[in-house]
C-alpha cells in the first residue's frame, strides 16, 4: 500500500515503544515481574489516520509504563526494510489493534495483508485482535462484524460527544484484554516450568554406577614336586619272558675287536 510505505522512516516523538526507565530496577527478576509479564501490542492503521493514532497513543501512555510495548511502523528506523520489520513485529505481538476507518478498509496493505494475517494467527490462538472504529464506515459488512469492536458497541470515535471519552473507553477495553493476556502468559510459564520439572524427574540420574571389582583368582602356586624320572634303559639283552635266554629279536651282536 502506498500510504503504508510513504513516511514510515524515522521515529515518531509519540512512539510508545520505549521501555520505562529501569535505572532503579533490581538486577534479578522480581515476584511482581513474574506475575506481570510484558505484553506487545501491534497498532495497524492507515497513515491518513495518523492524527487519530497519535491521540490514542497519548491515552495509552499509562499502559505503556506498565511493561506494555506499543508498536507501530513509525518505530522502524531509517534504512530498515519495511515489510520484514512489520512482519517481525506482527509475529511477536500478543495483541493486534486495528484502527478501522474508510481509509483502513480501502488500503490493500492494511486490510488484506496486516489484518488478514492477524486474523489467521488469531484462528491458531496465537494473538488477540481488537478493532477500534475511528470514523463511520462500512465495517459491518466485513469479517470484523463478527467480533466486538471498540469503543462501546462499535460506535465510531467521531460519533461521541467528546473524543477523549471515546478514547478513554478504548483504553479501558484494551487494558482488560492486556490483563487477560498476562493471565495466559503466566499460565503458559507455569505449564512450561511443570513440564521441565517432570522431564528432569523422569530422566535418569547423571551418576555413573561403579562396579566393585573383587580380588581376582589366585594364580596357581608353583608345584614343588619334581617330575617323575623316566626309567633308565637297561643295557643288558632283553630276555624273553619265562626263560633265562635273551630274545632273538633283541639279541645284541658283538663286534669283533
Amino acid at each position: 500500500m502506498a500510504d503504508r510505505k510513504s513516511g514510515a522512516t524515522g521515529k515518531s516523538p509519540t512512539s510508545l515503544s520505549t521501555a520505562p526507565n529501569g535505572r532503579n530496577r533490581p538486577a534479578g527478576p522480581t515476584k511482581s515481574a513474574a506475575s506481570r509479564p510484558g505484553v506487545r501490542i501491534f497498532v495497524s492503521y492507515s497513515h491518513l489516520d495518523d492524527a487519530s493514532r497519535e491521540k490514542l497513543a497519548k491515552h495509552l501512555a499509562p499502559l505503556a509504563r506498565e511493561d506494555v510495548n506499543i508498536w507501530f511502523d513509525g518505530d522502524i528506523h531509517a534504512g530498515d526494510e519495511l515489510d520484514p520489520e512489520i512482519s517481525r513485529a506482527l509475529r511477536r505481538a500478543h495483541l493486534f489493534v486495528a484502527l478501522i476507518s474508510s481509509n483502513y478498509l480501502s488500503s490493500n496493505y492494511c486490510w488484506r495483508k496486516e489484518y488478514q494475517r492477524a486474523m489467521g494467527r488469531r484462528t491458531r490462538g496465537e494473538i488477540h485482535v481488537v478493532g477500534v472504529v475511528l470514523k463511520p464506515c462500512d465495517w459491518k459488512s466485513t469479517k470484523a462484524a463478527r467480533f466486538k469492536q471498540l469503543p462501546r458497541d462499535g460506535r465510531a470515535v467521531t460519533d461521541w460527544r467528546s473524543a477523549d471519552h471515546a478514547y478513554l473507553d478504548v483504553t479501558e477495553g484494551i487494558r482488560k484484554v492486556v490483563k487477560d493476556i498476562r493471565k495466559e502468559l503466566v499460565a503458559q510459564t507455569a505449564e512450561t516450568a511443570a513440564r521441565s520439572r517432570a522431564r528432569k524427574a523422569a530422566a535418569p540420574s547423571g551418576r555413573k554406577a561403579t562396579l566393585k571389582v573383587g580380588p581376582g583368582p589366585k594364580p596357581p602356586e608353583a608345584s614343588t614336586k619334581r617330575p617323575e624320572s623316566r626309567p633308565k634303559p637297561t643295557r643288558g639283552p632283553a630276555r624273553a619272558p619265562g626263560s633265562g635266554k635273551a630274545s632273538p629279536e633283541v639279541r645284541r651282536v658283538r663286534r669283533p675287536r
